[in-house]
């Protein structure tokens, strides 16, 4: 512990100089290939690292000639054993903790948890903290008053077992320092054993009669919970709320979505934002620098990274393309992510779409899914493609949005095939018309098969609708399982899903009319 209290309040502990640990690597080769030695003899005591002859591997060039790429479909087998008890399978050690993946995409998977993996996760956390420090001289500011935090929850497999499936954001709440409860709103024991409602009601309720310096929750339950203490405080501002609020801390979806929304709602307060890039499968980069929207990838924790160049979409294809390591990659090329670590995940593909800023100490920037694709009309539009057409639009337009989802449906009214665009707006376009066509150009641009269908009219012009806050948690509600990851998607491919957010926006939309109109 860093600091100690007194009758004076929080001061330094004697002779601790929390700006001399983690120091960054001088040689991201060195560093990496340090990663991988280890991976490859903590591997080789398993029956994967066996069955691939791990010991005989003496660099990267052999690791990825010998060892295929493999998704979570691959070595569910080998997990599911795991779960019934069995051991050294892909990690040494039992391993009885998993966490529960929360993409967008796709059924939950569960990836198993070594204690090598916790203490990296734990190493990366005071990374981040010890970072933030650096960057504030009145860092004792962060000590004081009380902290927020939103994490998930941890469930055994069955009663007669003693395998717990959670979210990470649990596990890592689970193994917090036990100092850290004296500032929590509620203690996060506690909140890991809840229901999702419950727990984002409770603590919201004990919140509002606290005195909150920081946050920690993804953006889009940071967002919801803004605006439902304004609504249960009746207040305007957050400021009046929480006047002493200083530090949001994010991860699981992209902070520069919620970014306009969060400025506007904390308008008045001088607000620090970390951004923290990691899934289920282990954590990878953070923002270490305030005034910089990307992130430093961290190379010496557990994970050793590769990266594939101009992705394919299908994996068949994508598992067939040629990986290069981080010491080999260049800026502005987009990359799909193939990560070795320390749960016994090896040569597992990550389904973001990642830009390096930066090679010489890597920085790196999350530009969309490598899956994320709406391909119903033969368009095949990728999630990415959809963003950068919509943030360019709004440069355009002066105008700015927050969260946004696309699909596209046979429109009942002309029975052809377009695209809806569901936008919620921090900044609304003067001229939805201008904006709604500007649009349309800019994803014809970016897209070629687009561009082809839309010039034949195979495909409609677009339709866009406003995504109220209201109407957001009304179809995630419906529509995905809420807990402290849950993410919502940009690309909506489920014609149920999409007509349910087209009557939900357009629901909302007529009871603001009518309310106005009373």
């Amino acid at each position: 512990m860093l600091v100690k209290r007194t009758s004076r309040g929080l001061r330094l502990k004697s002779g601790s100089n929390p700006f001399m640990h983690f120091p960054m690597p001088a040689s991201v080769e060195a560093a990496q290939k340090k990663v991988l030695a280890y991976m490859l003899r903590k591997g080789a005591q398993t029956e994967y690292g066996k069955r691939y002859r791990f010991s005989k591997i003496s660099g990267f060039d052999e690791y990825v000639r010998q060892v295929p790429m493999v998704t979570y479909e691959d070595i569910e087998p080998y997990i599911e054993r795991l779960k019934k008890g069995e051991h050294h399978l892909l990690w040494p050690n039992k391993i009885q903790n998993f966490a529960v993946s929360a993409g967008t995409t796709g059924k939950g998977k569960h990836i198993p948890l070594s204690e090598d993996r916790l203490r990296s996760d734990q190493r990366f956390m005071r990374k981040v903290i010890i970072s933030y420090i650096k960057q504030n001289p009145n860092f004792l500011h962060f000590f004081m008053g009380s902290h927020v935090s939103l994490p998930g929850n941890i469930e055994r497999l069955d009663s007669k077992s003693n395998i717990r499936l959670g979210e990470i954001s649990a596990y890592l709440a689970k193994l917090s320092p036990g100092w850290l409860s004296l500032f929590q709103v509620r203690s996060p024991q506690t909140m890991i054993r809840e229901e999702w409602t419950e727990k984002f009601d409770r603590t919201l309720e004990r919140a509002v009669q606290s005195d909150v310096r920081k946050i920690v929750a993804i953006p889009s339950w940071a967002l919801r919970f803004f605006q439902r203490a304004l609504e249960i405080t009746g207040k305007k501002h957050i400021r009046d709320i929480w006047p002493n609020l200083r530090l949001l801390i994010c991860g699981g979806e992209a902070l520069n979505t919620y970014r306009p929304h969060f400025n506007q709602l904390l308008e008045g307060l001088d607000m620090d934002y970390i951004e923290n890039y990691g899934a289920s499968e282990s954590y990878f980069a953070f923002s270490d620098d305030l005034k910089r929207t990307d992130l430093r990838l961290i190379v010496d924790n557990g994970v050793f990274y590769e990266w594939i160049p101009h992705p394919k979409q299908y994996k068949d294809k994508l598992q067939g393309q040629k990986t290069i390591p981080t010491w080999q990659v260049e800026k502005g090329t987009p990359y799909s992510l193939v990560i070795t670590s320390n749960s016994g995940l090896f040569r597992y593909m990550i389904n973001d779409v990642i830009e390096f800023r930066d090679i010489e100490q890597p920085r790196i920037k999350v530009v969309g899914r490598v899956s994320e694709i709406f391909d119903r009309f033969g368009e095949a539009v990728e999630s990415y493609e959809a963003q950068n057409a919509l943030e360019a639009t709004a440069r355009q337009t002066g105008s700015e949005f927050s969260v946004f989802a696309m699909g596209g449906l046979i429109d009942p009214d002309i029975r052809a095939p377009r695209h809806y665009w569901f936008i919620q707006w921090v900044k609304e376009p003067e001229n939805m018309e201008e904006f709604t066509r500007l649009l349309d150009d800019n994803l014809r641009n970016i897209n070629r098969h687009y561009h082809n269908r839309r010039e034949s009219m195979g495909i409609h012009p677009p339709v866009i609708l406003n995504l109220t806050k209201d109407a957001m948690y009304q179809w995630r509600e419906k529509h995905q399982s809420l807990h402290a990851q849950t993410k919502m998607p940009r690309i909506v491919d489920n014609e149920e899903k999409i007509t349910d957010m087209i009557a939900l926006c357009r629901k909302s939309i007529s009871d603001t009319d009518k309310k106005n109109a009373s």
